[in-house]
């Protein structure tokens, strides 16, 4: 097994934390209301309204409860709730800004004739 795989072991057998705790026993009214995406959105207008769009939308977020609830209280493992979500989001916005910036074409643009 490589390094890596026996950090992601220790990392998923790792109980969840008290605020994954706390988050999964909140009402799913009360975990939705301080639900917030953010990410650096300043340069461009499509992903501000994506975001607008995102955080104004309470059934997506009653299912990011719903899979944080799964998570920590049902298989006993760390956050997967809207906090995890705003980190990958912001972890693949900066990946997709440096590939971009060295001219790499998203395959979505490439493939599917989507803009950025």
């Amino acid at each position: 097994m490589s390094q890596l795989d026996k950090e992601l072991r220790e990392r998923i057998d790792e109980p969840a934390s008290d605020e994954a705790e706390r988050e999964a026993r909140l009402a799913p009214v009360d975990a939705t209301a301080q639900m917030r995406i953010k990410v650096p959105a300043q340069r461009s207008r499509k992903l501000r309204t994506l975001l607008e769009r995102v955080n104004a939308d309470n059934g997506l977020k009653a299912w990011w409860h719903v899979a944080n609830v799964n998570a920590v209280k049902r298989l006993g493992i760390n956050d997967h709730s809207w906090v995890h979500i705003q980190i990958v989001a912001n972890i693949g916005l900066r990946l997709l800004r440096i590939l971009a910036k060295r001219g790499v074409e998203p395959a979505m643009v490439e493939d599917y004739d989507m803009k950025q």
